[in-house]
């Protein structure tokens, strides 16, 4: 008997999805959940970091047009 055929469920039939291969989806999804997280997050910085530097740039103009 295999190691797969040992698995059996709440209900008491066995398994038909081998659980490593349940627990790598799981695992996959949960990598891909991060990886919309972190790029929304790169988005996020970027748009700050480039409102700062509109920002800058404004009152490096103003700066140079009063005197």
């Amino acid at each position: 008997m295999t190691e797969k055929s040992k698995v059996i469920g709440l209900d008491g039939h066995r398994s038909r999805v081998p659980p490593a291969d349940f627990w790598v989806a799981q695992v996959d999804l949960r990598l891909n959940q991060i990886e919309t997280y972190l790029m929304r997050l790169e988005w996020q910085i970027w748009l700050v970091l480039c409102a700062v530097a509109g920002l800058v740039a404004l009152r490096v103009v103003t700066l140079f047009t009063a005197v």
